[in-house]
């Protein structure tokens, strides 16, 4: 069963972020961090960062010429860099994301103690 975990967490991460918008992606790692809980942190990385770089794949894939242009855009934006650094710098936040969501997931819920 725990095969299925991760193909799970990228689906509600995938699902929220197509359907909601990104920020809610990370619920999936949040789901991931409380379902693997002695690598929380890295299964909440992977999850978002197969989720977001599958998206990007998905965009260059189907549209290359307009994602290429973009990306440009993008790089020049923040700072006249590399295009290949708007890739980098969205596969980095989606790990940062998905290292805080992955180890939120983990962390035990308190009981009302009276």
């Amino acid at each position: 069963m725990t095969k299925l975990y991760m193909p799970f967490c990228i689906g509600i991460a995938l699902l929220l972020h197509l359907l909601i918008g990104w920020p809610y992606a990370i619920v999936g790692a949040v789901v991931a961090g409380a379902l693997f809980k002695e690598h929380s942190v890295m299964a909440g990385v992977w999850t978002l960062v197969a989720t977001w770089g599958g998206l990007v794949i998905y965009s260059f894939a189907v549209a290359t010429e307009e994602t290429t242009n973009m990306v440009t855009v993008v790089a020049a934006l923040i700072g006249d860099l590399p295009p290949i650094m708007t890739v980098v710098l969205t596969i980095g936040i989606a790990a940062i994301l998905g290292a805080i969501g992955g180890w939120l997931g983990s962390v035990p819920l308190k009981k009302n103690q009276h």
